[in-house]
């Protein structure tokens, strides 16, 4: 295999990593279950390709070295294999299940995993323009040899991840791990930590309904209570690493919504925490999404979003919105 074509096919398999990474988490599990498939798919090809790439390499860093003048691309370089070797090694020990979100260290490796990839594809491309090729065209690239070896590691990738996928029979789809199911709020709680867990007082919080409807309101704690509670069973799936299945009950959203008359041209529901986040649906999406205030029979923990939790079904956890205080309609 050519090196221009070694090098296109290495940015070519980051950026797929990079997006098919991220996607899953916007989109509903049902449409993103082929990109989970095809990131583990594309990163053990990644790593079975590293050996063409270090023969490539090689000749060209070993003269480097000796001429003992600075040379700005080896930076990039350094930094851009260090991480792209930390989120494969991280990567590939999670799914073979080696690491978890709870071990080593009482932090989830897939996040260090994310965190990594994350800061690997800019320095990847820094390090692509810095040694950009233009010859041979991209026309005269693959050869029936190059395409031979091409499928081959295919191939190879995909009988890999099959194998890998045999472990841990309990990881979800997503690559999650199970974190005990039907225990109340004795489930993980926040692992990102990006929010800091607020003090919220029920006699003053207020769930705000706004935006494009004809009835605007803000409903106190004891008026959720007193609405016809919903129950589901639904999995919470956290981008953190871990899933766990519970009952959560609470008021409807869709109900919540349509109490407060959305005008005709209204296609949007924004929910909004205390602390800023937010996660914006179709109109339409929100059948069967729950603002759960008990979970297990158990009133939510504050750990877990109380007073009021977003269940969307079918969604990852980030989309879960926790201390839930607004909701608009556009």
């Amino acid at each position: 295999m050519s090196r221009r074509l070694a090098n296109l096919f290495l940015l070519a398999s980051v950026i797929t990593l990079t997006a098919t990474g991220v996607l899953p988490w916007l989109l509903p599990e049902s449409i993103a279950a082929p990109l989970y498939v095809g990131h583990r798919v594309a990163g053990v090809a990644l790593a079975l390709s590293l050996l063409w790439k270090y023969a490539i390499v090689r000749g060209s860093l070993l003269r480097r070295l000796r001429r003992g003048r600075p040379d700005p691309t080896l930076a990039a370089a350094a930094v851009a294999s260090a991480a792209l070797v930390f989120a494969l090694v991280t990567g590939l020990a999670w799914t073979g299940g080696l690491v978890s979100f709870d071990r080593p260290i009482p932090y989830s490796a897939l996040n260090l995993h994310v965190f990594v990839g994350a800061l690997l594809l800019p320095f990847v491309l820094v390090h692509t323009l810095q040694r950009w090729e233009r010859r041979p065209a991209v026309t005269r690239l693959v050869d029936r040899r190059a395409a031979l070896r091409l499928l081959g590691l295919g191939g190879a990738a995909t009988l890999v991840t099959v194998a890998f996928d045999q472990v841990a029979p309990l990881r979800r789809l997503t690559g999650s791990r199970h974190a005990g199911s039907f225990t109340g709020n004795a489930f993980p709680q926040t692992i990102w930590s990006f929010d800091t867990v607020p003090s919220i007082d029920t006699h003053d919080w207020r769930l705000v309904v706004t935006g494009a409807v004809d009835v605007p309101r803000a409903l106190t704690y004891d008026e959720l209570l007193r609405l016809a509670p919903r129950e589901v069973d639904a999995v919470i799936d956290c981008t953190g690493g871990w899933w766990s299945k519970q009952r959560w009950a609470g008021a409807d959203l869709g109900e919540i919504v349509a109490g407060s008359a959305p005008h005709a041209a209204a296609s949007r529901v924004t929910v909004t925490s205390v602390t800023g986040h937010a996660w914006s649906f179709g109109l339409g999406e929100i059948d069967g999404f729950v603002l759960a205030t008990h979970v297990g029979g158990e009133t939510i923990a504050v750990g877990h979003g109380y007073p009021l939790r977003l269940v969307a079904t079918g969604r990852r956890g980030v989309q879960w919105v926790k201390w839930v205080a607004r909701i608009e309609v556009s």
